[in-house]
């Protein structure tokens, strides 16, 4: 009998469901609000040949936009399909059964999916219940045994980041233990920190980012690695054949050329959270700062009547977290201000109407 490995059978993993979200509010995934312009889709579109469709995925003047964009030299840039695959390419370089791979708790889902995968050991450092964590636990919980600390900044689920300066006492103390640090900046430029530059120096980083976010072509998969000298020759060696598709790779190329709309777009969102975030403050409902396209509210007691009556009126947004950092608290994605200003008036409504 045929037996795969016994101890990918504890990972549960969620079929794709078959309701669509198309006709909805979505504010639920922190994507691009309200969606991709048309004048852009049809700008792009106009630019596709029948051919790309047949032949097989030409990346190079990709790789080399994105390395004059970022400032890096292409050798130290994989692309890959979204920043989940570049994540994945970091636990393929550095992590074998048993190791420890230290993330902080709550955050991005796929770290410790990705941990039981590699049958390595999760080390979780978790957010109090004001969602502060210290740098000082963080770098307590590196020891000799950790080979990846995997750091999303801004951190997803809690909309919190480290600074700069902060980031690099964390690389400098996991390259004293021998472990590679993972920072992913899915989230730029709504969070505008980076420590893209710091790969020309650090020998023991990774930065991954994603156009899913402020590009906002979260269904076509287009992220990238970068990574410092040492490290990017493994990355390339676990990559697959085709690194993206070939109208993955054209529409990245398409956003590269307009880039300033992406940086527009970002500066939009930073404004509508904002906004949004004093809009409920204004309400009485508590809004901790967040450095991402999202904000959490804290509806207190009308939570549930209030989950409820923006279901009933199409809503889309995570209502809970199992985190006892984020169990009080819904999530909104955030988008430009004028969008935000309708949902206002919508969440207004509809609150009026809420039965206790």
């Amino acid at each position: 009998m045929i037996r795969p490995k016994q101890h990918l059978h504890g990972i549960h993993r969620s079929p794709a469901p078959v309701v669509t979200r198309l006709n909805a509010i979505r504010l639920d995934k922190n994507e691009f609000l309200p969606c991709w312009p048309e004048a852009w889709f049809r700008e792009f579109m106009a630019t596709l040949r029948p051919e790309h469709f047949s032949i097989h995925p030409e990346t190079g003047v990709f790789y080399e936009k994105l390395a004059k964009r970022i400032g890096l030299p292409p050798e130290q840039i994989l692309v890959t399909a979204g920043s989940d695959a570049a994540i994945r390419s970091a636990y393929e370089v550095f992590v074998s059964p048993g190791d420890e791979v230290v993330v902080l708790n709550p955050t991005f889902a796929m770290y410790e999916v990705y941990v039981n995968v590699f049958a390595a050991r999760l080390v979780a450092v978790d957010y109090d219940s004001e969602l502060k964590l210290s740098v000082e636990r963080l770098l307590s919980a590196i020891s000799s045994n950790t080979k990846l600390v995997a750091i999303a900044n801004a951190n997803s689920p809690t909309g919190t980041a480290f600074s700069r300066e902060e980031l690099k006492t964390i690389i400098a103390h996991a390259s004293s233990r021998g472990a590679a640090v993972l920072i992913d900046e899915a989230y730029y430029p709504f969070h505008r920190e980076t420590t893209l530059d710091l790969v020309l120096e650090a020998d023991n980083l990774i930065v991954t980012r994603t156009m899913s976010k402020a590009a906002g072509i979260a269904g076509m998969r287009v992220g990238f690695a970068a990574s410092s000298r040492e490290i990017a020759p493994a990355l390339f060696a676990v990559k697959p054949m085709y690194e993206i598709t070939t109208i993955s790779a054209l529409l990245g190329e398409y956003i590269l050329d307009h880039y300033e709309r992406i940086d527009a777009y970002a500066a939009e969102v930073r404004e509508g959270r904002q906004w949004l975030a004093e809009f409920f403050r204004k309400m009485g409902f508590h809004v901790p700062e967040s450095h991402a396209n999202f904000i959490h509210v804290d509806f207190g007691p009308r939570k549930e009547s209030i989950i409820a009556a923006l279901g009933k009126n199409n809503v889309l947004f995570k209502e809970s977290f199992d985190h006892p950092a984020l169990s009080r608290y819904c999530r909104f994605t955030v988008g430009p201000r004028p969008y935000m200003e309708s949902f206002a008036d919508l969440f207004s409504t509809v609150i009026s109407e809420e039965k206790p």
